[in-house]
Protein backbone atom coordinates (compact mmCIF):
# COMPACT_ATOMS: atom_id res chain seq x y z
CA UNK A 1 0.00 0.00 0.00
CA UNK A 2 1.19 3.51 -0.84
CA UNK A 3 2.92 5.13 2.16
CA UNK A 4 0.77 8.26 1.87
CA UNK A 5 -2.44 6.20 1.88
CA UNK A 6 -1.21 4.14 4.83
CA UNK A 7 -0.27 7.28 6.76
CA UNK A 8 -3.63 8.91 5.96
CA UNK A 9 -5.69 5.91 7.08
CA UNK A 10 -3.61 5.50 10.23
CA UNK A 11 -3.97 9.20 11.04
CA UNK A 12 -7.72 9.10 10.42
CA UNK A 13 -8.14 6.17 12.82
CA UNK A 14 -6.09 8.05 15.43
CA UNK A 15 -8.22 11.19 15.08
CA UNK A 16 -11.44 9.14 15.21
CA UNK A 17 -10.36 7.45 18.45
CA UNK A 18 -9.27 10.74 20.08
CA UNK A 19 -12.31 12.79 19.08
CA UNK A 20 -14.72 9.93 19.72
CA UNK A 21 -13.39 9.31 23.23
CA UNK A 22 -13.36 13.02 24.14
CA UNK A 23 -16.97 13.53 23.05
CA UNK A 24 -18.29 10.05 23.93
CA UNK A 25 -20.34 11.57 26.78
CA UNK A 26 -22.06 14.02 24.45
CA UNK A 27 -22.58 11.27 21.87
CA UNK A 28 -24.49 9.38 24.57
CA UNK A 29 -26.70 12.43 25.00
CA UNK A 30 -25.23 13.67 28.26
CA UNK A 31 -24.42 17.11 29.61
CA UNK A 32 -22.05 18.08 32.43
CA UNK A 33 -22.54 16.12 35.69
CA UNK A 34 -24.91 13.62 34.09
CA UNK A 35 -24.38 9.87 34.14
CA UNK A 36 -23.86 9.86 30.37
CA UNK A 37 -21.03 12.39 30.74
CA UNK A 38 -19.51 10.39 33.59
CA UNK A 39 -19.56 7.31 31.36
CA UNK A 40 -17.99 9.42 28.61
CA UNK A 41 -15.17 10.52 30.91
CA UNK A 42 -14.67 6.89 31.90
CA UNK A 43 -14.38 5.93 28.21
CA UNK A 44 -11.76 8.65 27.68
CA UNK A 45 -9.85 7.48 30.76
CA UNK A 46 -9.98 3.88 29.54
CA UNK A 47 -8.63 4.88 26.12
CA UNK A 48 -5.76 6.78 27.75
CA UNK A 49 -5.09 3.78 29.99
CA UNK A 50 -4.66 1.53 26.94
CA UNK A 51 -2.47 4.16 25.29
CA UNK A 52 -0.42 4.30 28.49
CA UNK A 53 0.12 0.51 28.52
CA UNK A 54 1.38 0.73 24.94
CA UNK A 55 3.59 3.66 25.95
CA UNK A 56 5.11 1.64 28.80
CA UNK A 57 5.85 -1.16 26.34
CA UNK A 58 7.55 1.28 23.96
CA UNK A 59 9.73 2.76 26.69
CA UNK A 60 10.82 -0.64 28.02
CA UNK A 61 11.30 -2.23 24.57
CA UNK A 62 13.44 0.66 23.33
CA UNK A 63 15.52 0.76 26.51
CA UNK A 64 16.22 -2.93 26.06
CA UNK A 65 17.51 -2.20 22.55
CA UNK A 66 20.04 0.02 24.31
CA UNK A 67 20.84 -3.07 26.40
CA UNK A 68 20.06 -1.35 29.69
CA UNK A 69 18.55 -3.28 32.58
CA UNK A 70 14.86 -2.64 33.27
CA UNK A 71 12.65 -4.43 35.77
CA UNK A 72 9.84 -4.81 33.22
CA UNK A 73 7.16 -6.45 35.43
CA UNK A 74 7.66 -3.80 38.09
CA UNK A 75 7.69 -1.06 35.45
CA UNK A 76 4.28 -2.17 34.20
CA UNK A 77 2.86 -2.64 37.70
CA UNK A 78 4.02 0.74 39.03
CA UNK A 79 2.88 2.47 35.83
CA UNK A 80 -0.61 0.97 36.02
CA UNK A 81 -0.98 1.80 39.71
CA UNK A 82 0.32 5.34 39.16
CA UNK A 83 -2.33 5.95 36.52
CA UNK A 84 -5.16 4.42 38.56
CA UNK A 85 -4.25 6.29 41.76
CA UNK A 86 -3.97 9.68 40.05
CA UNK A 87 -7.02 9.26 37.80
CA UNK A 88 -9.16 8.10 40.73
CA UNK A 89 -7.96 10.95 42.95
CA UNK A 90 -8.56 13.59 40.27
CA UNK A 91 -11.94 12.33 39.10
CA UNK A 92 -13.25 10.09 41.86
CA UNK A 93 -15.68 12.70 43.15
CA UNK A 94 -17.85 11.99 40.10
CA UNK A 95 -17.92 8.27 40.87
CA UNK A 96 -17.85 8.13 44.67
CA UNK A 97 -19.72 11.16 45.94
CA UNK A 98 -19.24 10.39 49.62
CA UNK A 99 -15.69 8.99 49.55
CA UNK A 100 -12.80 11.06 50.88
CA UNK A 101 -9.96 10.58 48.39
CA UNK A 102 -7.75 13.48 49.49
CA UNK A 103 -5.09 11.18 50.96
CA UNK A 104 -4.88 8.92 47.89
CA UNK A 105 -1.84 10.69 46.33
CA UNK A 106 0.13 9.85 49.49
CA UNK A 107 0.36 6.32 48.08
CA UNK A 108 2.47 7.50 45.12
CA UNK A 109 5.73 8.26 47.00
CA UNK A 110 5.47 4.90 48.75
CA UNK A 111 4.80 3.18 45.42
CA UNK A 112 7.77 4.82 43.69
CA UNK A 113 10.13 4.32 46.63
CA UNK A 114 9.18 0.65 46.74
CA UNK A 115 11.09 0.27 43.45
CA UNK A 116 14.27 1.17 45.36
CA UNK A 117 13.50 -1.45 48.01
CA UNK A 118 13.00 -4.18 45.42
CA UNK A 119 16.57 -3.62 44.21
CA UNK A 120 17.86 -4.84 47.58
CA UNK A 121 16.88 -8.38 46.54
CA UNK A 122 18.21 -8.18 42.97
CA UNK A 123 21.68 -9.03 41.69
CA UNK A 124 22.40 -5.83 39.79
CA UNK A 125 25.68 -4.02 39.22
CA UNK A 126 23.89 -0.73 38.47
CA UNK A 127 20.87 -0.72 40.78
CA UNK A 128 20.10 3.00 40.59
CA UNK A 129 20.16 3.01 36.80
CA UNK A 130 17.67 0.16 36.90
CA UNK A 131 15.48 2.12 39.34
CA UNK A 132 15.50 5.16 37.05
CA UNK A 133 14.68 3.16 33.93
CA UNK A 134 11.94 1.24 35.77
CA UNK A 135 10.28 4.44 37.02
CA UNK A 136 10.58 6.29 33.69
CA UNK A 137 7.28 5.05 32.19
CA UNK A 138 5.37 6.03 35.35
CA UNK A 139 6.79 9.56 35.45
CA UNK A 140 6.99 10.32 31.74
CA UNK A 141 3.95 8.46 30.38
CA UNK A 142 1.39 7.48 33.00
CA UNK A 143 1.43 10.59 35.21
CA UNK A 144 0.69 13.06 32.36
CA UNK A 145 -1.96 10.75 30.89
CA UNK A 146 -3.69 10.58 34.27
CA UNK A 147 -3.58 14.39 34.46
CA UNK A 148 -5.23 14.54 31.04
CA UNK A 149 -8.28 12.82 32.52
CA UNK A 150 -8.64 15.82 34.84
CA UNK A 151 -8.61 18.24 31.90
CA UNK A 152 -11.31 16.12 30.26
CA UNK A 153 -13.31 16.09 33.49
CA UNK A 154 -13.07 19.89 33.69
CA UNK A 155 -13.95 20.55 30.06
CA UNK A 156 -14.13 18.29 27.01
CA UNK A 157 -13.85 21.43 24.90
CA UNK A 158 -10.51 22.35 26.47
CA UNK A 159 -9.22 18.80 26.03
CA UNK A 160 -10.19 18.87 22.37
CA UNK A 161 -8.56 22.26 21.90
CA UNK A 162 -5.32 21.04 23.47
CA UNK A 163 -5.14 18.27 20.86
CA UNK A 164 -5.99 20.75 18.10
CA UNK A 165 -3.37 23.25 19.25
CA UNK A 166 -0.69 20.57 19.38
CA UNK A 167 -1.62 19.55 15.82
CA UNK A 168 -1.64 23.19 14.64
CA UNK A 169 1.74 23.87 16.23
CA UNK A 170 3.34 20.74 14.74
CA UNK A 171 1.87 21.30 11.28
CA UNK A 172 2.68 24.99 10.92
CA UNK A 173 6.10 24.63 12.53
CA UNK A 174 6.88 22.01 9.88
CA UNK A 175 5.53 24.11 7.00
CA UNK A 176 7.16 27.34 8.17
CA UNK A 177 10.43 25.52 8.71
CA UNK A 178 10.28 24.05 5.21
CA UNK A 179 9.65 27.47 3.65
CA UNK A 180 11.71 29.80 5.82
CA UNK A 181 13.89 27.65 8.07
CA UNK A 182 17.53 28.71 8.12
CA UNK A 183 18.75 28.54 11.72
CA UNK A 184 18.89 25.15 13.43
CA UNK A 185 17.21 25.08 16.83
CA UNK A 186 18.67 22.03 18.57
CA UNK A 187 20.55 20.01 16.01
CA UNK A 188 21.92 17.54 18.56
CA UNK A 189 18.42 16.23 19.29
CA UNK A 190 16.41 17.12 16.18
CA UNK A 191 18.44 18.19 13.11
CA UNK A 192 15.38 19.37 11.15
CA UNK A 193 13.92 21.79 13.70
CA UNK A 194 14.60 25.48 13.06
CA UNK A 195 13.95 28.63 15.04
CA UNK A 196 11.90 30.03 12.15
CA UNK A 197 9.70 26.95 12.11
CA UNK A 198 9.25 27.04 15.87
CA UNK A 199 8.26 30.72 15.77
CA UNK A 200 5.80 30.01 12.94
CA UNK A 201 4.23 27.24 14.98
CA UNK A 202 3.85 29.54 18.00
CA UNK A 203 2.25 32.35 15.98
CA UNK A 204 -0.29 30.10 14.23
CA UNK A 205 -0.99 28.22 17.45
CA UNK A 206 -1.85 31.44 19.31
CA UNK A 207 -3.97 32.66 16.40
CA UNK A 208 -5.90 29.38 16.29
CA UNK A 209 -6.42 29.43 20.06
CA UNK A 210 -7.76 32.98 20.13
CA UNK A 211 -10.00 32.49 17.09
CA UNK A 212 -11.30 28.95 17.64
CA UNK A 213 -10.90 28.46 21.40
CA UNK A 214 -13.89 30.63 22.44
CA UNK A 215 -16.14 28.51 20.18
CA UNK A 216 -15.59 25.48 22.39
CA UNK A 217 -17.65 24.89 25.49
CA UNK A 218 -15.43 25.81 28.45
CA UNK A 219 -18.07 27.40 30.66
CA UNK A 220 -16.75 25.56 33.69
CA UNK A 221 -13.40 27.34 33.28
CA UNK A 222 -14.70 30.67 31.94
CA UNK A 223 -11.71 31.14 29.61
CA UNK A 224 -11.35 34.36 27.64
CA UNK A 225 -9.03 35.02 24.67
CA UNK A 226 -6.06 35.86 26.89
CA UNK A 227 -6.44 32.50 28.63
CA UNK A 228 -6.50 30.76 25.28
CA UNK A 229 -3.32 32.59 24.30
CA UNK A 230 -1.59 31.24 27.42
CA UNK A 231 -2.78 27.70 26.70
CA UNK A 232 -1.48 28.08 23.14
CA UNK A 233 1.92 29.23 24.41
CA UNK A 234 2.13 26.21 26.68
CA UNK A 235 1.12 23.84 23.87
CA UNK A 236 3.60 25.34 21.41
CA UNK A 237 6.64 26.00 23.62
CA UNK A 238 6.41 23.12 26.10
CA UNK A 239 5.01 20.88 23.37
CA UNK A 240 8.06 21.54 21.19
CA UNK A 241 10.34 20.76 24.13
CA UNK A 242 8.36 17.55 24.69
CA UNK A 243 9.01 16.58 21.09
CA UNK A 244 12.73 17.23 21.63
CA UNK A 245 12.72 15.13 24.80
CA UNK A 246 11.25 12.21 22.87
CA UNK A 247 13.83 12.74 20.10
CA UNK A 248 16.53 12.64 22.77
CA UNK A 249 15.08 9.36 24.05
CA UNK A 250 15.03 7.82 20.56
CA UNK A 251 18.61 8.90 19.87
CA UNK A 252 19.66 7.44 23.22
CA UNK A 253 18.02 4.13 22.29
CA UNK A 254 19.19 4.25 18.66
CA UNK A 255 15.74 4.02 17.05
CA UNK A 256 13.93 6.07 14.39
CA UNK A 257 10.39 5.61 15.77
CA UNK A 258 9.25 4.72 19.27
CA UNK A 259 7.01 1.96 17.90
CA UNK A 260 5.05 0.66 14.94
CA UNK A 261 1.46 0.66 16.19
CA UNK A 262 0.56 3.59 13.89
CA UNK A 263 1.85 2.82 10.38
CA UNK A 264 3.41 5.92 8.86
CA UNK A 265 3.36 7.77 12.19
CA UNK A 266 5.40 5.58 14.52
CA UNK A 267 4.39 4.75 18.05
CA UNK A 268 2.34 6.19 20.88
CA UNK A 269 5.27 8.24 22.16
CA UNK A 270 5.73 9.76 18.69
CA UNK A 271 2.13 10.99 18.74
CA UNK A 272 1.83 11.98 22.40
CA UNK A 273 5.31 13.39 23.08
CA UNK A 274 4.16 17.03 23.04
CA UNK A 275 1.05 16.30 25.12
CA UNK A 276 2.98 14.43 27.80
CA UNK A 277 5.05 17.47 28.76
CA UNK A 278 2.39 20.11 28.08
CA UNK A 279 -0.33 18.55 30.24
CA UNK A 280 1.17 19.27 33.72
CA UNK A 281 1.69 22.93 32.77
CA UNK A 282 -1.90 23.25 31.51
CA UNK A 283 -3.13 21.72 34.77
CA UNK A 284 -1.00 24.25 36.66
CA UNK A 285 -2.62 27.09 34.71
CA UNK A 286 -6.12 25.73 35.43
CA UNK A 287 -5.26 25.67 39.15
CA UNK A 288 -3.97 29.27 38.96
CA UNK A 289 -7.19 30.37 37.23
CA UNK A 290 -9.25 28.73 40.00
CA UNK A 291 -7.42 30.54 42.82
Amino acid sequence: MNKFVTRTISGAVYVLIVVGSIYSGKLLGGDSNTYQQIIGNFVFSAVLFVIGIIGIHEVIANLRKKEVVVNAPLGYAVGVLTYLILALWLNGDNLFYTADLTMLPALLPMLWLAVFLVQLWREDQRPFETVGHTLLPSLWVMTPLALMTHIQNQSAGLMMMVFILIWVNDSFAYMTGMLLGRHKMWERHSPNKTWEGTLGGIIFCIAAAMLVGPLFDTRALNFDRSDWAVVALVCSIIGTLGDLVESMFKRYCGVKDSGKIMPGHGGVLDRFDSLLLSTPFIIAYIVICEL
